[in-house]
């Protein structure tokens, strides 16, 4: 189960199966020992309130690296890929799970991940684990160039060069998607996708934080506007 622990400054989610593990500003918790109560518990000199998971709380909790794939964005991707028609899923670029285990609880589907990066991969193999996902993703630490296209209907490519892992023969069905930071990427991506036969459709993602002050509400007078792009597409009877 997927227990959340709370205070008024700190929240942090993980399953109780998952054994001994380090959390980041908390330290090396025995999960095991750690069940919802009404009382509440006590780590160290800190006293937690508990509660069962919300998807929140995980996105919350995911120890990343430096690139964050957030809720809405894993929603738009499973949207665009037909995640809950889909067999199973190809990820290339799993770092450290941010979108695997979110698409895993939120979907229900079968993922095989693909990681290059050693220390990525740690990570990804650790946030497996503490989120009880074990059953849904399978993690490799090998490049994605090495995938079986053939083998899987959908693919989540997190790669600033997307267009590289699918330049190779490519037959049947295909539902393609990636998440790119700048519109120079996005465009040769999408150009790439119509030349092998894809419908495509590309949405950029705005996220506008708000201002709450006696006056009312209004947007943030300075936050980052343009976060980037998400480019699906949509291949039938592929041959090339």
């Amino acid at each position: 189960m997927l227990v959340t622990i709370y205070n008024d400054t700190e929240l942090y989610s993980f399953s109780n199966q998952a054994g001994l593990i380090y959390i980041r500003n908390l330290g090396n918790v025995d999960t095991r020992k750690i069940s919802i109560s009404r009382d509440g518990i006590e780590l160290g000199s800190r006293t937690f309130r508990t509660r069962k998971s919300t998807l929140s709380d995980v996105s919350s909790s995911i120890e990343r690296g430096p690139q964050i794939v957030l809720p809405k964005d894993v929603s738009q991707i499973g949207f665009e890929l037909d995640l809950p028609f889909c067999k199973e899923l190809l990820e290339i670029g799993g770092g450290a799970g941010g979108f695997s285990v979110l698409a895993a609880l939120m979907f229900r589907i079968r993922i095989v991940s693909y990681e290059i990066d050693r220390e990525y991969f740690d990570l990804l193999r650790k946030n497996i684990t503490r989120f009880e996902v074990g059953e849904f993703i399978e993690a490799n630490n090998r490049d994605g160039m090495e995938a079986d296209l053939d083998s899987f209907g959908c693919i989540f490519i997190d790669n600033p060069e997307p267009w590289t892992f699918l330049d190779r023969k490519l037959t049947g069905d295909k539902k393609v998607a990636t998440i790119l930071p700048t519109y120079s990427q996005a465009e040769r991506f999408s150009r790439f996708l119509l030349k092998k036969g894809f419908l495509v459709n590309v949405h950029e993602l705005i996220d506008v934080p708000m201002q709450l002050s006696s006056m009312g509400m209004r947007p943030e007078t300075s936050f980052l506007y343009h976060t980037g792009f998400i480019v699906s597409g949509v291949g039938v009877n592929l041959n090339g």
